[in-house]
């Protein structure tokens, strides 16, 4: 375990997660791109992240890599991504105005059958660097910065389409509960749709405008995700079928 790590375990952590447009609090950093593809073979399998201190004091901040997987509701699922990846330098201290490059390497499977979504975790770390400690009961903001990470095989093509579509009674009403599966095999941003739904024998066409939780949304490969939308007033309810169109 890295000496910064065993340092730093005893202590308690308050942290404020994926503040990536947040206002970052004082001795928090910046850390830039947050989205980043990677070759699976070559030159294209290393990149570089930077992390830049503009603050008054220094800051320490650990990174890491996780495997990403998405649930029905579009939540990652984050487990442990094993030896696929060689970060350098893990932990850093960067003093103010300092800025420092990470080099990300993907060393995993060099011929994956479809692209690989991972993580990667920025996390400022709960030390006071160069300062006495701070007095008990003062509370301190710490940052996670979270980046997007892609393995991305070539030939690989992305293939939205409905699974299912079904009215159901909430709480705030009838809604259209409409689960889509991407089969392809890279990511698919759900970006201007167009849904068709057809139920006694009306049919009504959705414009972007009118699918809030649904435009711009992001689908990994071999995800498959529920949403749920507003009924349309002239749609009858019943059975339905949908149709979903992408540009």
């Amino acid at each position: 375990m890295p000496l910064l790590t065993r340092l730093l375990a005893p202590l308690a952590l308050l942290l404020v997660v994926g503040v990536i447009l947040l206002p970052r609090p004082a001795g928090a950093f910046r850390l830039v791109p947050i989205e980043m593809e990677f070759e699976p073979a070559g030159r294209g399998a290393t990149q570089i992240f930077q992390l830049q201190n503009d603050n008054a004091d220094p800051v320490a901040v650990e990174i890491t890599i996780k495997a990403r997987a998405m649930d029905r509701d579009g939540q990652d699922v984050l487990t442990d991504a094993g030896d696929d990846w060689v970060i350098f330098p893990e932990q850093i201290i960067l003093q103010p105005g300092e800025s420092q490059s990470v080099r990300v390497q993907w060393i995993g499977p060099a011929t994956p059958d479809r692209e690989l979504a991972f993580r990667l975790i920025a996390e400022q770390l709960p030390i006071d660097i160069g300062r006495p400690p701070a007095r008990g009961g003062q509370v301190r903001l710490l940052v996670n910065y979270i980046a997007s990470l892609y393995v991305m095989p070539a030939g690989v093509r992305a293939d939205v389409g409905v699974v299912s579509a079904q009215e159901i009674a909430t709480p705030d009403g009838r809604r259209l509960e409409l689960v889509l599966r991407n089969g392809g095999t890279t990511r698919k941003p759900l970006n201007e749709p167009t849904l068709t739904l057809k139920a006694g024998g009306t049919t009504v066409t959705l414009t972007p405008d009118r699918l809030g939780g649904l435009n711009g949304e992001n689908m990994l490969a071999g995800a498959t995700r529920r949403f749920l939308l507003p009924w349309p007033e002239k749609l009858p309810v019943g059975a339905v079928t949908a149709s979903l169109s992408l540009p």
